[in-house]
């Protein structure tokens, strides 16, 4: 007789993961314990990035590097030992296999480009009202990358899932020689809309970045156009700092323009241009006043704004705007920022990439009031200030600080905005030019426009002539230019703030852990800043958290140098060397 596998064995430690599969989804459950994440991980090799930068030199070439047998061929390989492997451990009962079973499909995007897509079935006697849970495994510029969408917050508080991320997702392409870098794909993520749909969190979130910007450059990524700080030049700060002032005179509530939103103004794109101040709307502290859907379609109105007349100020690839380049059209330029809004649509909306209809099945009437229930079901807010993540660990751990600190952030009342120049870090951003010219000579900046000038009309297809300068190439010419001594200040300013940062999200961890606050976000410091802590270490006071934590990591370098991902498997040269 055959044996009868024994299926509870496979059940994971804490909560049942299928108890929030009924509720995560609707757009209507805006509490933390229904947020659901989108993950998009990333593994490159030397080959992977070569063959990008050599055949993508033309669309025909571009094309070919998605149908190159190499590509294929390495994508289909991890796909097949993730299934091979998973199969293997399920066999054995391993608790981070939870799901049933797994099967993998081969598949064209919308792009026609092959994916390979892993579908994991629940145990049978669910498996009629639970849907699958997909694993999309896919070929993008440089890099391979995971699509993993959408995945209940909660999950990430129990080992079960933390386990299948570490052993198959991150197991499989590191097994296959690919490596995640900074130079080459990101570990991006994005977070349920709805989630940010009371109170001023979304105001607040966008605010709490623009005092961070080291978040983006010096810790969590580094200075790229993929992921443009908001804060990266004075024109982009200037937006939307702007915008926020909208907000709280009360400019984008309903009343304000005396009348509701409506799906077609969604569809149409208009309503988002902010009234003259109604500061009666709005709680100087809390947001917008009046019902729940006044709420809603204040903070509705404000994203899409942030959307249209914030995030395209100055955003990364502006040159690249040509209706041949994929992912680089025109109203998709917008995205590259440290923060998304693109994907804060509603159904009956057109998909900001693929162009097809968002929910049809529930598309709403064209004059009804706009309510939070007819939000697109993956709407969402998107995080690209993320580089690559050594380990599931590593990137788990990244993605619960922001999400904790989004947790204080509804806990608590208005975050300001520190003005222009309130920042010593500014030097490097708003303030690059004037550093360059301080400290490097007029001469150096002269050097930088007429490079400019040059990479401009190449990356426009000779479209575009201006001596525009990339904040990136400003932000690492200030730092080069800049004393030691200002060096160090600006090195104490990030290291502090941050240790402040992780400090006060700990406080909204439910884990409750009592470890070191810092100890899985230590090695995200950028080494440059260690530098500059230890050249003028005689200079910065005996017991300052910057000098505790610089102790710390010098304690054991070894171990957090090792969590860090390299720049490139290709050999590019690191842009601060």
């Amino acid at each position: 007789m055959a044996k009868k596998k024994n299926k509870s064995k496979t059940k994971p430690p804490g909560t049942d993961p299928t108890a929030v599969l009924s509720t995560f989804r609707d757009p209507t459950t805006s509490d933390f314990d229904n947020a659901w994440l989108g993950l998009e991980p990333t593994f490159q090799s030397r080959k992977s990035v070569r063959k990008w930068m050599d055949m993508a030199v033309d669309k025909e070439g571009e094309d070919g590097y998605f149908e190159d047998p190499y590509m294929l061929g390495t994508l289909k390989k991890v796909a097949v030992d993730f299934v091979r492997l998973w199969r293997k451990r399920r066999a054995k009962y391993d608790p981070s296999c939870y799901f049933d079973s797994v099967e993998r499909k081969k598949e064209l995007d919308k792009w026609e480009s092959v994916r390979q897509n892993l579908e994991f079935k629940w145990p049978e006697t669910k498996k009629k009202k639970l849907r699958d849970f997909e694993v999309r495994w896919t070929i993008d510029p440089e890099t391979f990358e995971y699509s993993i969408k959408p995945v209940p917050l909660v999950w990430f508080y129990d080992p079960w899932f933390l386990a299948f991320l570490e052993t198959f997702v991150w197991g499989a392409p590191l097994a296959a020689g690919l490596k995640p870098s900074l130079a080459h794909g990101g570990g991006q993520f994005s977070m349920s809309a709805k989630t940010l749909m009371g109170g001023s969190l979304l105001a607040d979130i966008i605010a709490e970045k623009l005092n961070h910007p080291g978040l983006s450059t010096w810790i969590m990524d580094w200075p790229n156009p993929d992921a443009r700080s908001f804060r990266a030049t004075s024109e982009r700060f200037a937006a939307f700092t702007r915008i926020l002032d909208e907000y709280w005179a009360g400019g984008y509530h309903p009343r304000a323009h005396g009348r509701e939103l409506t799906p077609l103004d969604v569809y149409l794109d208009r309503g988002f241009v902010p009234a003259e101040g109604r500061h009666h709307l709005i709680d100087s502290e809390k947001g917008p006043l009046g019902s729940k859907r006044e709420v809603f379609q204040t903070n509705f109105a404000f994203g899409r704004a942030v959307r249209l007349r914030a995030q395209n100020i100055q955003p990364g690839y502006w040159q690249s705007a040509h209706p041949d380049e994929k992912g680089y059209r025109p109203d998709q330029i917008m995205r590259y920022s440290e923060c998304n809004l693109n994907r804060f649509q509603i159904a009956g909306e057109f998909h900001v990439k693929s162009g097809e209809v968002l929910d049809p099945e529930r598309i709403p009437r064209a004059g009804d009031p706009l309510e939070q229930s007819m939000l697109y079901d993956e709407a969402s807010w998107e995080n690209r200030g993320q580089m690559g993540r050594t380990s599931a660990r590593d990137y788990a751990e990244a993605i619960l600080l922001d999400i904790h600190a989004t947790r204080r952030l509804a806990a608590g009342s208005r975050v300001r905005v520190i003005p222009a120049g309130g920042l010593l870090q500014d030097q490097l951003h708003s303030g690059a030019a004037a550093t360059i010219k301080k400290h490097a000579g007029a001469a150096v900046m002269d050097k930088l426009h007429r490079k400019a000038e040059k990479a401009n009309l190449e990356a426009s297809h000779e479209r575009l002539k201006s001596d525009w300068i990339e904040p990136e190439e400003l932000f690492w010419t200030a730092w080069k230019a800049l004393p030691a001594g200002e060096k160090t200040a600006i090195a104490v300013e990030i290291v502090e703030t941050f240790v402040g940062y992780v400090e006060n999200a700990r406080a909204f961890d439910p884990r409750r852990p009592e470890d070191d606050p810092m100890e899985w976000h230590r090695h995200r410091i950028h080494p440059e800043l260690w530098d500059a802590l230890v050249s003028g270490r005689k200079d910065v006071a005996d017991g300052s958290v910057a000098v505790r934590e610089l102790d710390l990591y010098q304690g054991n370098s070894g171990t957090y140098d090792a969590r860090r991902p390299i720049f490139s498997p290709a050999g590019i040269p690191v842009p601060w060397e």
